[in-house]
Parts: C-alpha cells; structure tokens; sequence
C-alpha cells in the first residue's frame, strides 16, 4: 500500500491529541470490510480506555462481529463537534 503524506498540514493532530480525541468523543463510525469484499460503516457508541476501544454487538453474531472475523482491517472515525 502506498504511504501517503498529508495533504493539509495544517489539520494534522500529534498523537496525545488523537488521544484525547478518543477519550473525549461518544460515537465514531465503524468501518470494515465482509467476505463479499463490500465495505460496512455503522454509527457507533463506544468508550476508549488502555489503549483500547470498545462498542457494543450482539455476542457471536451479527454483520460487525462477521466483518471483524474475517479481517482486522478496520478503520474508526471519531466525530466531533463541527468547526467550518
């Protein structure tokens, strides 16, 4: 995969601000990938702590915990409040 730099200096965070990102957020939005190669994003609450995140599933079953079987590859996006 290539390695991209940022486009937008001006908007990139250090990694104790990614931090607090994490630890002061509520939702984010889960995205992974299925078996049949589609792309799956859903809302989610979660709660970060030790360098960890956790969100809610079904035990065992469902559309995330499939995804999450079938590859680690995941992206999450914490949302904040809008600045423009």
């Amino acid at each position: 995969m290539k390695d991209y730099e940022i486009r937008r200096k001006d908007r990139a965070v250090d990694e104790n601000a990614a931090l607090e990102i994490l630890k002061s957020g509520s939702f984010g939005v889960l995205s992974t990938i299925g078996a049949d190669g589609y792309p799956y994003g859903v809302p989610v609450n979660y709660a970060y702590d030790d360098g960890k995140i956790y969100f809610h599933c079904a035990k065992n079953v469902g559309h995330k915990q499939d995804n999450l079987r079938f590859s680690g590859k995941v992206s999450f996006t914490v949302i904040t409040k809008f600045v423009f």
